[in-house]
């Protein structure tokens, strides 16, 4: 992968996790939301944000991709770059299952 597109990368999942803290109004996003990774198009036209979080993952997957358009306006403002990719928020599973691995393997040591 090329360097510039893992400096946007970079860029947009620290911008992006301040924007989610500091800018928006709603306390179900702002409170128990963590950005886990960020992957850009190579056109930088689309992204796909990971995040992982405490509570109904559903609903805030829902909610975060309802307020993409008003995040991409404050990164817009706070980036500049020629084209701002749009965002688009998965739940990173990757958590639930590496924890899921963790614990068969602490279940196994122990006998």
């Amino acid at each position: 992968m090329s360097s510039r597109i893992e400096k946007v990368q970079d860029l947009l999942h620290k911008e992006i996790a301040k924007v989610i803290i500091k800018d928006l109004d709603n306390p179900l996003l702002s409170s128990l939301v963590t950005i886990s990774g960020v992957k850009i198009s190579k056109d930088l036209r689309y992204s796909e944000i990971y995040f992982t979080s405490l509570d109904d993952n559903k609903l805030i997957e829902k909610e975060l991709n309802n307020a993409s358009s008003y995040i991409r306006n404050i990164l817009s403002k706070k980036i500049h770059l020629k084209r701002l990719p749009t965002l688009k928020f998965i739940y990173d599973e990757s958590f639930v299952s590496s924890n899921k691995i963790d614990s068969i393997l602490d279940s196994i040591s122990k006998k």
